[in-house]
């Protein structure tokens, strides 16, 4: 057996359970609900902190051509607050930039530091960016932009009228991805699910009920192969890093 301690080794991955306050920064109003709502449940339940980051207004999430993009926004404002509050988030904020893939990468990144540095989380939540095959450009630039505002969050320098504005300079001590393609966390949701399938309910304009039927056997059907070994039913995954793993961190790929 070789004991020879690894380099990776020498920064331990972060306990996501272990979450006091937690901000889920998502493109569109119901991403987080998808990859983490029975976690976050979990989370909220032993007394976490909840407060959904949604960047776009998620306007153009329709193939109905009789719905204008103002009235799917402001339908899937009120679904997503539902569900999120159903999960049990604190609060919700929204960004409301346009969807559907005109996002710039600083300028987002910049109002995640804002909302950081007044949120104050100890964790932060957000979909993989890094993710094989992803083609909406709004999950990745939201998750390049939300992984890069854990760097810059407890920077002086980095937009000082945050600071102005009264907030305060904060550092992140986790950021957990989800919808991830190598995940190092397994989460037991078993008593959760129900929540977060009922969550997903919420959101009727994207999930009819023959397509939320379809998908709720995809979901539970992949929460069990997660789960397949580790001693429970359910199972979300995540990579899980701090954010010193974000910053010129060649191992980070495989902690």
């Amino acid at each position: 057996m070789n004991d020879e301690l690894k380099a990776k080794d020498l920064l331990p991955i972060p306990h996501l359970l272990e979450a006091k306050s937690l901000l889920v920064v998502q493109a569109h109003p119901d991403d987080a609900d998808v990859g983490a709502g029975a976690t976050l449940a979990r989370l909220s339940d032993a007394g976490a902190r909840i407060t959904y980051l949604t960047v776009t207004d998620g306007s153009i999430g329709t193939e109905d051509p009789s719905i204008s993009r103002e009235e799917l926004a402001r339908i899937r404002r009120r679904e997503g607050e539902a569900a999120a509050r159903s999960l049990g988030a604190a609060e919700c904020i929204w960004l409301d930039f346009p969807d559907g893939g005109n996002l710039q990468k600083q300028t987002v990144c910049r109002e995640i530091v804002r909302v950081i540095r007044r949120v104050q989380p100890n964790a932060l939540m957000v979909m993989d960016p890094w993710l094989p095959y992803e083609a909406h450009s709004d999950h990745t630039i939201t998750g390049l932009a939300a992984a890069e505002a854990c760097l810059y969050s407890c920077f002086p320098h980095y937009c000082p009228e945050h600071l102005e504005e009264g907030a305060s300079l904060h550092k992140v001590d986790m950021v957990a991805f989800y919808g991830t393609s190598r995940p190092n966390t397994f989460v037991d949701v078993t008593a959760t699910w129900p929540r977060k399938m009922e969550a997903l309910q919420q959101h009727a304009s994207q999930f009819p009920p023959p397509v939320f039927q379809l998908l709720s056997f995809y979901f539970s059907a992949r929460a069990r192969e997660l789960a397949q070994g580790r001693g429970f039913e359910m199972a979300e995954a995540f990579k899980v890093l701090t954010p010193i793993h974000l910053h010129f961190f060649e191992d980070a790929w495989q902690c």
